[in-house]
C-alpha cells in the first residue's frame, strides 16, 4: 500500500512538472520601452527599460539574466540585469534595471556605421537566463545568434 501511495505521488508530481515546463512556452513579450540610460564612463552604461509581459501561468522568477550583443559576429556588448519575479496570470509592466559593458576587443566606433544606414543587420544577439517556480524547481534557457532586428521588429 504505501509503494502505491509513493507511486501515486511521483505520478502526480510528474504531471505538475510536465504541464508547467510547457507553460513556459505561453509567456509573452507584449512591449519594450527604454526608460532612461545613465552612461557610467566611457566603456559601461545603466538603463532602466520597461517590459510588458502576459504571464497566464504560475509566478516565475528570472534570474543571472545574461546577454552578449554581436556586430558582425564579434562581441561588442554584455549585459546583466536585476532578477525580476512575473507574477501568476497576469499582464503587467515591469521596470528592470540594465547593467552594460563594452567588450574590451571591440573598437566603439565601429558601432556609428550603424547610424550611416538604418540596417540593423550586422547585430545579433545571445541570451541566458534561468526561470525559477515559487517552489524552487528552474530551467535554463540560451538564446544563441538572435538578430537584433528580428526582436525589435516583435515587439
Amino acid at each position: 500500500m504505501v509503494k502505491f501511495i509513493r507511486l501515486l505521488i511521483a505520478a502526480a508530481t510528474a504531471v505538475c512538472l510536465c504541464s508547467c515546463a510547457n507553460s513556459f512556452k505561453d509567456i509573452k513579450v507584449t512591449s519594450f520601452d527604454l526608460v532612461s540610460v545613465s552612461p557610467k564612463g566611457l566603456s559601461a552604461l545603466d538603463a532602466s527599460v520597461a517590459i510588458g509581459v502576459d504571464n497566464p501561468t504560475v509566478q516565475v522568477t528570472l534570474t543571472k539574466m545574461y546577454a552578449i550583443v554581436k556586430m558582425d559576429g564579434e562581441p561588442c556588448l554584455h549585459f546583466t540585469a536585476d532578477d525580476v519575479t512575473l507574477a501568476p496570470r497576469s499582464q503587467e509592466i515591469y521596470e528592470i534595471d540594465v547593467h552594460g559593458n563594452i567588450d574590451g576587443a571591440f573598437n566603439p566606433f565601429q558601432i556609428l556605421t550603424l547610424f550611416k544606414g538604418s540596417s540593423l543587420d550586422p547585430l545579433t544577439v545571445d541570451v541566458w537566463f534561468r526561470g525559477v517556480l515559487k517552489n524552487g524547481f528552474g530551467k535554463d534557457f540560451e538564446y544563441k545568434d538572435i538578430p537584433v532586428k528580428d526582436l525589435i521588429d516583435k515587439i
